[in-house]
């Protein structure tokens, strides 16, 4: 007599949380370009498109906003990479982003101080150029933790964003409050790391604070500037 199999109940399954993680980083990275986009959509036009400005600056604002953007969107490919278990196209293209990263540095101090500004606002660039650089250089150092290297590419890649939130049309972010995006994106890091490992990593309990401090500091004396 032929042995009968019964049908076995589907077992439920749980989604990978390696997984999970790898999406998030994807999903961040888009929602950051998304917000750099919105926000410049906004000067692009009269900034550069039409500005009456010298030839030469209007050529180095192009290079400047597109090795920013091209970091945006780089950091976009090296997370879908990781999701896609591509790591040894990300590890060459993370050079790539070493390359862009000194670029957007130079570019972004050239754009601090090509023309006359307050020395309160000039430091308000400066510390967003230090809040993308020193994450970024800890995230090469550190290539080889990925928890360490993931969470300070996104800080990095946050600090960035806070010029496209001062672009931001006023009745929908108040001039004075641009790091507050920056600062949203960290937090959704952050709330990820509770939500996941019911912790905070040790990158955002040393980062956070520290960032905070640094706005509040350059805030402070550039606030009648701003609005």
């Amino acid at each position: 007599m032929p042995d009968i199999v019964m049908p076995t109940k589907p077992t439920r399954t749980h989604r990978d949380p390696a997984r999970v993680r790898r999406l998030f980083y994807v999903a961040i990275a888009l929602l950051m370009l998304a917000a750099v986009t919105y926000g410049f959509s906004h000067t692009i036009g009269p900034g550069l498109l039409h500005a009456q400005r010298p030839t030469r600056t209007l050529i180095l604002l192009g290079i400047h906003g597109a090795v920013f953007y091209g970091w945006m969107l780089l950091v976009i490919v090296q997370a879908a990479l990781i999701r896609a278990r591509h790591i040894r196209l990300h590890r060459i293209l993370g050079w790539v982003g070493a390359a862009d990263g000194a670029l957007v540095i130079m570019m972004g101090l050239w754009a601090i101080f090509h023309q006359p500004a307050p020395f309160a606002l000039e430091m308000v660039g400066v510390v967003s150029m230090a809040g993308f650089a020193i994450p970024v250089a800890l995230a090469i150092f550190w290539r080889k933790r990925p928890d360490y290297h993931r969470r300070l590419i996104l800080i990095g890649t946050a600090m960035l964003t806070n010029a496209a939130f001062a672009r931001f049309p006023g009745t929908y972010w108040p001039d004075h409050f641009f790091y507050a995006g920056t600062d949203a994106f960290i937090a959704i890091g952050i709330g990820h790391d509770i939500w996941r490992a019911k912790t905070i990593h040790l990158v955002y309990r040393y980062a956070a604070p520290l960032m905070l401090a640094a706005q509040i500091a350059v805030l402070i004396p550039a606030w009648h500037y701003l609005g």
